[in-house]
Order: structure tokens, then C-alpha cells, then sequence
């Protein structure tokens, strides 16, 4: 029996005010909707869901966070890695003011591919996420929704500056923050191998095998989110990045380009928020037997929103006012080179680290009860060997830091010895021109060449050894320099000794601003007199 025509309608109508039971085309975009989504409009109306991530460090100039990449468990190609992150636009936190990046809330669909691309035909309503392209195409798909945006929506778009912000892929560091929840979890959550306890993996990831995938692509939005509201982050597909691939995170020579997370292939066990792949920009297509753009089935991407770090003047001011201030503080703890410096920076801050570590198990271990006597002891034993690594430490970058002083101060000291013989050599040449001796003027311009060759040799060893104290601790400089300013004095060596306070002098600059000024250090050293006579 057919119902009364009124009562279809009242049907039709409760259903359409309920959440997510009749769902239109923007609503499969977003199929798990958040009240603090921010939604980009699309061609077709459809929409892109992104999320904040902020960084829960204020809203100043230079506002960033410090965190652990990798895990040890990833071996040498997740070593873990202090990094810093900033963020790119200013959001209103609980009544104040704080750093974020917008990251999308799912991997971006075939059907969102479609809108922008129009194509191809079959990824039309899929929500599935998009798969097997390459690299440039993604670029490729963001390319054009930025011009979209910005030819049609552009006040819909966050900006920073008065400046619009644009899509990209995210940086590693950007993906890894956003996949271990970011600053909506502890410490202790934020560093666990997965956001989220390993007996629910299933409600949150889609992973290889019949309690998961079925080893098949999943739709966006089926499981639950992680605590920034992020779906699919560890699982469903891997997802591109635009961070090269480094071994080691920023060490060695860069290769192809990193993806992160695992996917419906991947085995439960490999899952985990530091998990990163290289991946090949182009392969051989084993159909054409050519070198094609490389991609897989396992392979999509997210997009960030993110803006210019100087969109206009007024930034520009207040960065350089804030700047000064910056140096002087948190800057001196972090040096810009951080992750790729020389043990020294690195090796100081795993120590700090994994003081803090103990101290949170030594907390955690108090909590969950007594501590039995033997574990205390051993706990104390590895604080007082944590203590003792770091005095080593301390030793080696001072030895370290007097053999670059050592290095640098005889490098400059030989570099003036040679200048000053460049005037006796071009009187020379004049003199045998004048006398129309053109063989000796050969042998002097040959004698010229070497000199000039032996300053820029010099002048090259003492910028690198002057980069190289700037791999270590200021205190283990200082003592450097202290204890090769006693050497010279036991040598009797004065000129050295006198010399030795320009090589201080050109260490404190470096420090300052992390770069050398060979031009005006060669200048300096050039005009320098140690009462030195030479002879060509």
C-alpha cells in the first residue's frame, strides 16, 4: 500500500534537514563535515576540505615549532631529526593569536580531478582518492585550482598579508606534524610510533589483508579521523610531498622525492606517522620500453594551503623590527642549519632530548606505581652515562675546535705573507718591461699566477675552517681559540698571536649572520702587517 502523498513529502523533507542521509554533490566532498572546516569552492560546485593546523607557538614574526622527525624504528632512512616548522596564515585560538597551515582533510578525489581537469570521464562522482599519475600531474592539478581560485573565488581563500594564499603539495615536515596530530595531542602522543592505540588501527587506516582493505582503494571519510580531524593519513594511499628524498632526512645527496604514509597494500606492521618512501620521477614503461613519468596505484596526494612568507611591505618592516630581537634569543638556540650542521648542534640537542625522555619515563613509571629499586638504579645509572656522553662530546668539539682555529689562523697568516710579495713581483714586471726583457717578464707573470693561485687556495681553507667553527658550541670556540692562543704564546710566535684576534674577530661575524665575507676578509687580511720582510 502506497502512503498518502502528504506523508511522502513531510518524509522527503525530515530527511533532507538530517545531516548527511541525503547528501548533495558538495557534501561527497566532505563527507564527514567538521564546524571548522574551511571549504574551497570548486568548478562544478563542488568543494575542497581543508583543515588548521596550527602550531601552538603564538603569533609572533617568528612564531615556529621545534619537533622530532623519524622514529628510530625506520633504521637510517627515518633517523629522527629536529626540524622546525612555521606556520602561514594567523587564526583566532581560544582567544588568541596563532601560526597554522591549512592541510586537506582527505587525499584529493577522482571526482575533484575531474572538475579541474575535466577528466577523464570516469572519475566523475568518484570519491575515490586519485591514483597512479605522476608527479607533474598533481603539480598540474594545482596549477589550474589556483587559477580557478584566483579568476573566480579568490575571497573565499585565506590570505595572509591582504595576499591569497595558494595550494601545493606539502613538505615533509608539514605531512609528518599533521599525521602525528599536531599540537592537539601531548608530547607522549605526538612522539608514539601511531597517533592512535594499535588494537583500533582498523577504525582509523585502511591496510592490506581482510580485516582492513580487502587490498583494495578505499572512498575519503569511510573511518574515523585523527585528532586534527585528518582522515586516511596513514593508510588508504601513500601520498606525495614536495620535500626531495635525503638519506637520513637532510643528509646526503638528494634523490627523487618523498612520499609518506603507507597504503592498502601495505602489511599493518609498517604502518606508522614517520614512514617515507622514495619515489622515482620517471621509469621505464615496460609497454613502450621508453622512460616515461613514473606512477603508482598506491600512490596519491593531499594538498597544503599556504601563503608568501613576505606578501607585502608592512610584513616586510615588521619581520626586519622583530628581527634583532629574534637573534638575540630563541635564534641562538637554533641555529638555520640545525638539521644539516656537524654533530655539534644535533648531537647537543639528542642529549636534551633524551634527558627529557627520561625524565617523562621516570614520571610515567612513578605513576603507574612503585618503582622497584633495581629500575631506579638503572635509570640512574643512564642519566649519569647520558652525563658523561655529553662531557665526551664537549672534549671532542673542543679538540675539534682548536685543530679548525689551528687551521684557520695558518691559513691567514700564509695568505698575508703571499700578498705582500704581489707589489715586489709587479715592480718586477715593470722594471723588466721597461728594459723590454720579455722572457723575464714571463717568468715574473708566471711567478704571479702562482702567487694569486696560493691566496685563493688559502683564502678557500680559511672560509671553510671559519664555516666549520660554526658547527660547534660557542663554548667549545672559545676554548678553542684559548688553547691555540697559548701554543702561540709557548712558540714565542707574536705576528701569529697578533693575527689571531682578525681570525676571532671574522668568527664572531660568521656567527652573527651564518655566512662568510671573503671578498672584505681577503681585503682585511691583504692590508694586515706582522712586521713580516718577505722575498719572492
Amino acid at each position: 500500500m502506497r502512503p498518502p502523498r502528504i506523508l511522502t513529502t513531510l518524509l522527503l523533507l525530515c530527511l533532507s534537514l538530517l545531516p548527511g542521509l541525503v547528501r548533495g554533490e558538495g557534501q561527497d566532498n566532505n563527507p564527514q563535515p567538521l564546524p571548522d572546516d574551511v571549504l574551497l569552492p570548486m568548478p562544478g560546485g563542488r568543494t575542497m576540505a581543508l583543515r588548521p593546523i596550527c602550531i601552538g607557538e603564538g603569533s609572533g614574526s617568528y612564531a615556529w615549532k621545534r619537533f622530532r622527525l623519524g622514529d628510530p624504528a625506520g633504521g637510517y632512512k627515518e633517523s629522527p631529526t629536529g626540524v622546525a616548522l612555521g606556520g602561514a596564515f594567523k587564526v583566532s585560538q581560544s582567544a588568541q593569536e596563532d601560526w597554522c597551515y591549512y592541510i586537506g582533510k582527505y587525499e584529493v578525489t577522482e571526482d575533484q580531478m575531474f572538475a579541474v581537469m575535466q577528466g577523464p570521464k570516469e572519475y566523475e562522482k568518484s570519491t575515490l582518492p586519485v591514483r597512479e599519475l605522476p608527479l607533474f600531474a598533481a603539480e598540474d592539478f594545482l596549477r589550474r585550482y589556483n587559477e580557478w581560485l584566483y579568476g573566480n573565488a579568490a575571497k573565499d581563500v585565506p590570505s595572509h598579508g591582504g595576499v591569497p594564499g595558494f595550494l601545493r603539495l606539502p613538505t615533509e615536515s608539514e605531512w609528518e606534524f599533521a599525521a602525528r596530530g599536531g599540537s592537539k595531542v601531548d608530547s607522549a602522543g605526538f612522539d608514539r610510533k601511531l597517533p592512535y592505540p594499535l588494537e583500533q588501527l582498523a577504525e582509523y587506516e585502511w591496510y592490506a589483508g581482510p580485516q582492513s582493505s580487502h587490498n583494495k582503494v578505499k572512498k575519503i571519510g569511510l573511518l574515523k579521523p585523527n585528532a586534527l580531524g585528518l582522515h586516511d593519513m596513514l593508510g588508504n594511499v601513500a601520498e606525495m610531498t614536495a620535500t626531495l628524498y635525503q638519506v637520513e632526512y637532510y643528509q646526503g645527496r638528494s634523490g627523487g622525492f618523498v612520499a609518506k604514509g603507507g597504503h592498502f597494500l601495505s602489511d599493518a606492521k609498517q604502518l606508522r606517522s614517520s614512514l617515507r618512501t622514495e619515489q622515482e620521477f620517471y621509469a621505464l614503461d615496460s609497454k613502450t620500453n621508453a622512460v616515461a613519468p613514473a606512477k603508482k596505484q598506491t600512490l596519491g596526494f593531499r594538498v597544503v594551503l599556504s601563503s608568501l612568507v613576505f606578501p607585502n611591505r608592512d610584513v616586510t618592516n615588521r619581520m626586519t623590527e622583530d628581527w634583532e630581537k629574534y637573534r638575540q634569543g630563541i635564534a641562538q638556540t637554533l641555529p638555520a642549519a640545525m638539521s644539516t650542521s656537524a654533530t655539534s648542534a644535533k648531537t647537543q640537542v639528542s642529549g636534551l632530548e633524551a634527558n627529557n625522555h627520561l625524565l617523562r619515563l621516570k614520571d610515567e613509571l612513578v605513576r603507574s606505581g612503585a618503582v622497584a629499586a633495581p629500575v631506579q638504579q638503572e635509570l640512574d645509572l643512564l642519566a649519569s652515562s647520558l652525563q658523561d656522553i655529553q662531557f665526551t662530546i664537549g672534549q671532542a668539539e673542543q679538540d675539534s675546535a682548536y685543530a679548525w682555529v689551528k687551521i684557520g689562523n695558518e691559513q691567514a697568516f700564509f695568505l698575508t705573507k703571499e700578498a705582500r710579495k704581489l707589489p715586489i713581483i709587479d715592480n718586477l714586471i715593470q722594471s723588466a718591461l721597461s728594459a723590454q726583457r720579455a722572457e723575464v717578464v714571463a717568468k715574473y707573470r708566471e711567478r704571479e699566477a702562482e702567487i694569486r693561485q696560493n691566496i685563493d687556495q688559502a683564502m678557500s681553507s680559511y672560509s671553510e675552517s671559519i664555516r666549520q667553527l660554526g658547527t660547534v658550541s660557542a663554548t667549545a670556540v672559545q676554548g678553542g681559540f684559548d688553547r691555540y692562543a697559548q701554543f702561540l704564546a709557548t712558540r714565542k710566535a707574536e705576528p701569529q698571536q697578533k693575527l689571531l684576534q682578525m681570525v676571532r674577530g671574522h668568527v664572531e661575524e660568521y656567527l652573527k649572520v651564518k655566512r662568510t665575507d671573503d671578498e672584505l676578509w681577503k681585503k682585511q687580511l691583504f692590508d694586515w702587517n706582522g712586521g713580516q720582510q718577505p722575498s719572492p
